[in-house]
C-alpha cells in the first residue's frame, strides 16, 4: 500500500537536487496546508476522480482563489505522475478534474503618476544592501532569484550576469546583460567586499544578521513604501511594475518585455523570437532614463 503521504514523501525526495530549494519550501507547504488534512493516509489506487473533483469543489468554496486551487491539482497531479514513473499506479485521476475559467492576467493597476513614483522610490532608497536588492528587482528578476544569486554567476568584466536553471521558474539558464547602473551597484559591492579582505563568494547579497541568505524583506520595503507615502504593493508586484510602465507607456515590444522578465513565451506565434542578452539591458535603461530626466 503507497499512501498519499508516503508518495509525496517519495516525490520530494526524487526531486531534492532537481529544483530549487524554494521552490521545494512553497510544495510542502502546500501539501501540509491543503492536501495533508485531507488525504495523507489514503492509498493512491483507492482515490478516484470524483475524490479529487470534490476536493477541489470545496477548496474552491472555501474561497481559496481558482489560481491558488489550480497550484494545489497541479501538484497533485505531478506526484501522480511520479507515482506512474515509479509504477505504483496506473492512473492519474487528476487529469479529469475540471476547474473554472480564470483569468490569471496580473496587472500593477495604479496611474502612471504612481508607477513613476514607485520607479524614483527604488532608484532613491538610501538603506545600504536593501537599496541594491530592490534595485535589482527592478532589472525584472524575481526575488529568489536575486537572493540565490551568487558571485560565481556575475562576470563584471563582461557585465554579465547568469540565472542559471536551479534558481529560476523556468527551469533553464538564463544570460543578461548588465545596465550600466546595475554594473556599477555590483562593482562597489564586490570591492567594498576587497577593501574589507573579505573574498567576494557565495551569496552577492547575505543578511547582514545571519551572515547567509536572506529570508523575508517585508519590512525594509514597507519602511521603502512609507518613506515614499507609496500605497501598499508587494515586492513582487516590482515585476508587474516593469512590464505595465515598460509595455503601456515606454511602448516597448512584449516580447523584448517577456526576455527581461524572464518568460519562456509569450504566445504560440512568439516562440521563435531569438532572445539577445542586450535586450533586458536595453530596457531597463530606458525605464531608467525615462524617470530620471522627469
Amino acid at each position: 500500500m503507497i499512501t498519499i503521504s508516503k508518495l509525496f514523501e517519495e516525490y520530494f525526495e526524487l526531486v531534492s537536487y532537481s529544483q530549487a530549494s524554494h521552490t521545494i519550501v512553497t510544495k510542502k507547504s502546500i501539501y501540509n496546508k491543503h492536501i495533508k488534512p485531507r488525504f495523507s493516509s489514503f492509498d493512491i489506487n483507492d482515490l478516484k476522480y470524483k475524490d479529487f473533483q470534490l476536493f477541489v469543489n470545496d477548496l474552491l468554496k472555501s474561497g481559496l482563489r481558482p489560481k491558488t486551487v489550480k497550484n494545489i491539482k497541479d501538484l497533485l497531479q505531478v506526484v501522480y505522475k511520479t507515482a506512474l514513473k515509479l509504477e505504483y499506479t496506473d492512473k492519474n485521476p487528476l487529469v479529469l478534474v475540471d476547474l473554472p475559467r480564470f483569468d490569471n492576467k496580473i496587472h500593477f493597476n495604479y496611474p502612471l503618476e504612481y508607477q513613476e513614483k514607485f520607479i524614483k522610490a527604488i532608484l532613491s532608497f538610501d538603506e545600504p544592501i536593501y537599496s541594491e536588492i530592490f534595485f535589482f528587482l527592478l532589472h525584472g528578476r524575481r526575488l529568489s532569484e536575486v537572493l540565490s544569486l551568487e558571485w560565481s554567476m556575475i562576470d563584471l568584466s563582461q557585465q554579465i550576469y547568469f540565472i542559471p536553471a536551479k534558481i529560476n521558474k523556468a527551469k533553464r539558464s538564463m544570460q543578461y546583460k548588465m545596465t550600466k547602473h546595475l554594473h556599477s551597484v555590483l562593482n562597489k559591492r564586490f570591492y567594498d567586499l576587497i577593501m574589507k579582505d573579505e573574498i567576494p563568494s557565495g551569496y552577492v547579497f547575505k543578511s547582514p544578521k545571519t551572515g547567509t541568505k536572506f529570508v523575508d524583506l517585508r519590512k525594509p520595503w514597507k519602511r521603502l513604501l512609507k518613506k515614499a507615502n507609496l500605497p501598499h504593493c508587494r515586492i513582487h508586484d516590482i515585476r508587474h511594475l516593469v512590464a505595465t510602465y515598460s509595455i503601456n507607456h515606454l511602448e516597448i515590444p512584449i516580447e523584448k518585455v517577456s526576455h527581461t522578465l524572464g518568460h519562456t513565451s509569450i504566445e504560440v506565434t512568439q516562440k521563435y523570437i531569438t532572445a539577445n542578452p542586450e535586450t533586458a539591458k536595453d530596457v531597463i535603461e530606458s525605464l531608467i532614463d525615462s524617470v530620471i530626466k522627469n
